[in-house]
């Protein structure tokens, strides 16, 4: 699959010698309401070797007791009602699947991965379940650094700025935007990975760990 953008007078090409040997995993969850345990949708984008080669898109149900939807998230951000999610499997029966996804990734990127990394320890906290170590970064921290006279670092403003569209708040199609920035980024700098581009913007990556109880 072959993807185009341009951005500062750049050509961004899936196909250019200079893409990172490595497996990047995009994450993206949409939560009902202001609980982290409250995973509506998620959604992945895995990159190998600067291609997209794999995309999935889950409809969640809530587990009982965070599965309402307050107006603002349903209206003004994803349209998603307890009428879709309703038959939608629980958090633990995508999640090997999910995670499957994340660990064996070289990174695993979010934008604001505070909120997605936080919805994912929250969620498998609420299950009982263990994933392995990964390291992630944030889109939105890196954009703040390498592109601070954007009005604002939102990821439909980041996406317009590499002139990819895309549907705003659809897990999956949110995911695959944030992989776009993160390569657009690393073309700008000249970055062969995501840890050089981490390097010129002066950050390190984080790592995912459970809380040991």
């Amino acid at each position: 699959m072959k993807s185009t953008a341009r951005i500062l007078g750049l050509r961004l090409d899936a196909n250019d010698p200079w893409l990172p040997p490595m497996t990047i995993t995009s994450l993206d969850f949409e939560t009902a309401n202001r609980s982290r345990v409250s995973i509506c949708a998620a959604g992945i984008a895995v990159f190998e070797n600067g291609n997209l080669t794999e995309t999935n898109h889950w409809l969640v149900r809530p587990p009982s007791g965070h599965g309402w939807f307050l107006p603002e998230f349903t209206e003004d951000c994803h349209g998603l009602t307890w009428f879709d999610v309703q038959d939608a499997p629980e958090f633990s029966a995508i999640a090997p699947e999910l995670l499957e996804r994340l660990t064996r990734a070289d990174v695993v990127i979010a934008h604001n991965a505070q909120f997605d990394i936080g919805a994912l320890r929250a969620t498998l906290d609420h299950f009982g379940l263990r994933c392995p170590e990964f390291d992630y970064l944030c889109t939105y921290r890196v954009a703040e650094r390498l592109w601070p006279d954007l009005p604002n670092h939102q990821l439909n403003t980041l996406a317009a700025h590499i002139g990819h569209e895309f549907h705003h708040h659809h897990a999956q199609a949110d995911a695959e935007a944030v992989g776009r920035v993160l390569l657009a980024m690393m073309k700008h700098v000249s970055a062969n990975t995501p840890r050089e581009l981490l390097k010129d913007a002066g950050m390190v990556p984080g790592r995912y760990r459970q809380q040991v109880v």
